[in-house]
């Protein structure tokens, strides 16, 4: 069921994204590769409307704010104001107002609706990792099914039932759907999840299951050969990761330990001088580290396997 909000949304926006279907082609795909059940469409009339309401509160917010603590004030040199605004300067304030007004409406809808542009991409690299994470287990799993005895249109509709392998089941259950509801034969079901799956991993193994099954091969002894392989190379990525995250933590120090440290003396002492702005140290204290650390914070923490 679509969400109520993107139906608002693509009521007021809809027709001008229905007609550029070509155009967003890539989104599509992502949107698919994410399992979201919304129309393109309906999905780009949401960011809009969302970017407009963003924009307007963070006007509003920047009205408040000069209502409440005025417009900074700025020295009037050659730099920031010719000689030909010298009749206007009365005015500065105002235009600095203004100005800010427009700058930071703009900058607002433009980061909001390029957040929801990047949304499907980010989640769908993330479903990835997920599914690489777990597809060496389903296979292993798969490959304990398949020397019991059972058929492989069972096989997966076991998996896509068992919630412990989290998105490899969520991707068999369209190959299930597809077999169930749709009517295709698993031939077919396959080929169209290895078309859709954001996993190459899974992809690849598809369509050896696809080569195996057409051929009249013997899927307990593939099943066998890629869970050996899949370990083995999970394991790889583990090593990796390890090496990639002391990489991480050497950089963290540098760029917001050490660095930061390092500019906070430099600026507090020519702040005594008088050559230094306080502002730049305000940045530093409440924004480059907090916001460079929870950044880092989030980064890792999509690295990190999940078992």
């Amino acid at each position: 069921m679509v969400n109520p909000y993107f139906t608002f949304a693509f009521n007021i926006f809809g027709n001008y994204f229905t007609r550029k279907r070509l155009e967003y082609f890539d989104l599509r795909h992502n949107l698919l590769k994410n399992r979201m059940d919304i129309a393109y469409d309906a999905y780009l009339s949401g960011a809009v409307l969302t970017s407009i309401i963003g924009s307007l509160v963070a006007l509003i917010g920047f009205i408040l704010i000069i209502t409440f603590i005025g417009v900074p004030e700025f020295r009037a040199t050659r730099l920031t104001f010719p000689a030909w605004f010298a009749p206007y300067l009365e005015y500065k304030s105002l235009l600095i107002a203004l100005v800010g007004a427009v700058v930071i409406t703009i900058v607002v809808f433009i980061v909001i609706y390029q957040l929801f542009l990047l949304y499907p991409v980010l989640m769908s690299s993330d479903r990835k990792r997920r599914i690489d994470i777990m597809l060496p287990y389903a296979v292993n799993y798969m490959s304990a099914m398949s020397g019991a005895g059972v058929f492989p249109a069972d096989l997966f509709r076991s998996l896509a039932s068992n919630p412990i392998y989290g998105e490899v089941s969520v991707e068999c259950r369209y190959m299930v759907r597809d077999l169930e509801v749709l009517g295709t034969d698993l031939v077919t079901a396959m080929k169209n999840l290895s078309l859709t799956t954001p996993s190459l991993m899974l992809q690849d193994f598809l369509q050896g299951a696809i080569t195996v099954v057409t051929s009249g091969g013997e899927l307990e002894t593939y099943f066998e050969i890629k869970t050996e392989q899949y370990l083995l190379e999970n394991r790889q990525r583990q090593k990796e990761f390890l090496e990639t995250l002391g990489l991480l933590g050497e950089t963290y120090v540098t760029a917001f330990v050490a660095g930061p440290l390092f500019l906070i003396v430099v600026i507090s002492i020519m702040s005594i001088m008088g050559n230094a702005q306080m502002i730049f140290l305000y940045l530093i204290i409440y924004a480059i580290i907090p916001i460079g650390s929870i950044m880092y914070v989030i980064l890792i923490s999509s690295m990190t396997p999940e078992t």
